[in-house]
């Protein structure tokens, strides 16, 4: 009876100088491409995004009405610029006389904060050697400009915008034909993963983006009523800044607390400013216990030290739209760490 052959211990394949090397090319590549048409590739993202949302109700508006996906596609443009135009008008409406009274009295606003700014360096001299040179209009200006100072040269961001949209509206008209070329680009074995990854990244964005929207409504409305319910100056348009600005997490906030924190300063009772603090702790606490856990039902949540640290990353290469289109982008790499890294690590343990 011959003896059973010992079992061959799987060899590990490493990769050889030659594709060690094609990687590092690879990388350098991306990274070329990343900073010299950084444009581009955030537009393009940015209409792929804009192509996934728009795909569905494009589908249901053609296969309701029988017509052709370019007339419908058509359509949907025009009822999407229509509601973005009448959001846009209507925000301008409402705030119109308020915007009007704070740039008024901008100039008395800054010269007050100026007055405050020079009192506690005279009630604290060991503030001096800090604040010396301290000016509140040139320090706003600058802020200002780096605020929406984007990493772009020679197109504007609506410039991009419009742009991506255009690569929004034809991904949406194409998506199916997209959507299997990229298959394709799979080898076979891969392709089932490769579809589901797929479609789970798109439904992600889609549902990211809808509880977004439900969440800066809410935020909004309930800041504004807060601050009016305190008596703080311009409370309808400091709330309606909270929803806007609630598309950039955490940094969105933080730039509407420390503006109407300021203005309220500078107001006739500026012992005010606590109500103030006290309105946006509520409201964000309200935020994230009640409001995000109910629009979020069933959806991992973002984690927000990654989430951040990513953010500061594509916002200082890719200006104000790299940190608009970060929480997305971070919740589909976060989608493939999950589905590929951790089972890999998993299955390498056992």
């Amino acid at each position: 009876m011959a003896a059973p052959e010992p079992q061959r211990q799987p060899v590990e394949r490493r990769p050889g100088p030659t594709a060690v090397v094609n990687y590092v090319l690879a990388i350098v590549a991306l990274v070329a491409v990343l900073a010299l048409l950084k444009v581009i590739v955030i537009s393009a993202l940015i209409g792929i995004g804009v192509g996934v949302l728009l795909a569905p109700p494009l589908s249901r508006f053609q296969s309701r009405f029988k017509m052709p996906r370019a007339v419908g596609a058509l359509v949907v443009a025009l009822v999407t610029i229509a509601v973005i135009g009448g959001v846009g008008y209507g925000v301008y409406a409402i705030t119109d006389s308020e915007v009007a009274s704070l740039s008024e009295r901008m100039p008395q606003i800054v010269a007050k904060l100026q007055a405050l700014a020079n009192g506690l360096t005279q009630r604290y001299p060991w503030l001096n050697a800090g604040a010396s040179s301290f000016n509140v209009a040139d320090t706003a200006r600058a802020i200002g400009g780096k605020l929406f100072r984007g990493a772009w040269s020679g197109v504007s961001v609506a410039g991009a915008l419009v742009f991506a949209f255009i690569i929004g509206l034809y991904t949406a008209v194409e998506a199916e034909t997209y959507y299997t070329g990229l298959l394709q680009a799979f080898p076979q074995r891969h392709r089932e993963t490769a579809a589901a990854f797929l479609l789970e990244s798109a439904e992600t964005i889609r549902n990211w983006f809808h509880a977004q929207l439900i969440d800066m409504a809410i935020i909004g409305t309930l800041t504004g009523i807060g601050l009016w319910a305190v008596g703080a100056d311009y409370w309808l348009l400091f709330g309606i800044l909270t929803g806007l600005l609630g598309i950039i997490p955490y940094a969105g906030i933080a730039i509407v607390v420390i503006f109407a924190s300021l203005i309220t300063l500078a107001s006739d009772d500026p012992n005010r400013v606590f109500w103030v603090a006290g309105v946006f702790i509520v409201t964000q606490q309200l935020e994230g216990h009640v409001i995000l856990p109910l629009v979020m039902r069933g959806q991992a949540s973002l984690p927000a030290v990654p989430l951040l640290i990513f953010m500061l990353v594509i916002g200082s290469w890719g200006g104000l739209l790299g940190v608009l289109m970060a929480p997305p982008l971070f919740a589909v790499l976060l989608l493939a760490y999950r589905s590929f890294w951790l089972p890999r690590m998993d299955a390498d343990t056992t």
